[in-house]
């Protein structure tokens, strides 16, 4: 009897130290695709000038959200094209631009 039990832990030994390399491989290619992701999103680029935004490296047909500084939207914009140049006619102040997870705090002057 006691070499049976040895055997049972023993197996069960073997079988939990086969996942480990497993979950860790697992874990390691999500990390590498979380950092993908926002490698992608920081290529993203959102900068304001006079009366205008600039976006470059947008997904064409994504959304440029555009808030105010306490968190009430006042712009929606559909992209059509990766790189535009965006007249708003905002008053001067801050806004925060959000596009494909991309959130960035402009000046408009």
């Amino acid at each position: 009897m006691p070499m049976k039990k040895i055997y049972i832990i023993m197996f069960a030994l073997l079988t939990l130290s086969a996942e480990v390399p497993a979950k860790t491989y697992e874990l390691q290619q999500s990390k590498r695709t979380i950092l993908m992701q926002q490698q992608d999103q920081d290529d993203i680029r959102i900068t304001a000038y006079d009366n205008k935004i600039l976006v470059e490296n947008a997904p064409i047909n994504s959304k440029l959200e555009i808030y105010s500084v306490v968190g009430m939207k006042v712009r929606e914009i559909i992209i059509k094209q990766s790189t535009v140049e965006i007249t708003v006619d905002l008053a001067k102040g801050y806004y925060i631009c959000r596009i494909a997870g991309t959130v960035r705090k402009v000046a408009i002057k």
